[in-house]
């Protein structure tokens, strides 16, 4: 609730008005090429699968576990 809060501070105190970045995102100004799926992309999703997968299965085991 505390980090909702501090974002709507922060977006509510921020100057209104043209942006200081975003010229370089025009094609006809950029050299590079948007390709969706990259690499680094598809290295995060896969880390964060597997990262997600073991929680929940650390998790699992230790609620599951017989205390005996």
């Amino acid at each position: 609730m505390a980090v909702g809060a501090g974002m709507i501070l922060w977006v509510l105190t921020r100057p209104v008005g043209y942006a200081s970045f975003g010229w370089f995102a025009y094609a006809p100004l950029s050299d590079t090429m948007f390709v969706p799926g990259s690499s680094r992309l598809v290295v995060m999703q896969v880390l964060f699968g597997l990262g997600t997968l073991l929680v929940g299965l650390g998790g699992g085991f230790l609620l599951g576990r017989r205390r005996g």
